[in-house]
């Protein structure tokens, strides 16, 4: 979101996000000379609505809508592991060792499209 806004409430948000990808470039830089990759990844819509009060409940989460998912260029809103398997990647030296700096939406390709409403 640090790309994308909404009028009126999303100004501090916009920009806490912002400060994270320039944190994440920042210390890629500052740090690449001790072997230290950074890199940060940026959510889009997951679905955690299984997760309520701390507890997991599970088959309890709320109902998504058709329409919610079809507004993603892939087809379905976010799970948990999508963001989990995208760490995964990033924390593994031989996949991705030659990547630094970077901030990676994981979002269903949300922010690349452009929704009039």
């Amino acid at each position: 979101r640090h790309i994308m806004s909404e009028p009126h409430f999303s100004d501090g948000y916009s920009a806490s996000k912002g400060g994270i990808v320039s944190l994440t470039h920042s210390l890629a830089v500052s740090l690449g000379e001790h072997n230290v990759r950074v890199n940060s990844v940026s959510p889009g819509w997951i679905d955690v609505s299984f997760v309520k009060g701390g507890e997991v409940n599970e088959g309890k989460g709320e109902r998504l809508k058709t329409e919610d998912h079809n507004q993603h260029p892939v087809g379905r809103v976010g799970k948990a592991e999508d963001i989990a398997e995208m760490c995964v990647f990033l924390a593994d030296e031989r996949k991705s060792g030659f990547i630094t700096g970077q901030d990676f939406p994981v979002d269903g390709g949300m922010t690349k499209k452009m929704i009039y409403v």
